[in-house]
């Protein structure tokens, strides 16, 4: 492929990203513009309330856990207050309790 068509197609591609990053921007500010202060999230894409990111907190540094898994420790332990004892020494347990094994 020549220089000059190799250059268009970079062009093209990046002009394309481009209008994909702006429709996306807009999105995303409108959902942080909405959300509560008590909530927060990457982008304002996806927030979690005040009481979970305490557990994933917790979690994370209790134990090595994939991001799906810290999110369901940290969820279950915001849902089940009784659960505390095993969510402050033991995210395996409460993983176990929910299904999810392989820890």
């Amino acid at each position: 492929m020549s220089r000059i068509a190799a250059a268009a197609v970079v062009v093209i591609l990046l002009s394309g990203s481009a209008s994909v990053a702006i429709a996306e921007d807009s999105a995303t500010q409108k959902q942080i513009d909405q959300r509560d202060p008590e909530f927060c999230g990457a982008g304002g894409a996806g927030c979690d309330p005040a009481e979970v990111q305490r557990w994933k907190v917790v979690g994370n540094r209790l134990a090595d856990l994939s991001s799906a898994d810290l999110s369901q420790y940290a969820y279950a332990c915001a849902k089940h207050p009784d659960w505390k004892q095993d969510c402050e020494t033991s995210p395996v347990a409460i993983l176990k309790r929910l299904g999810i094994e392989g820890y």
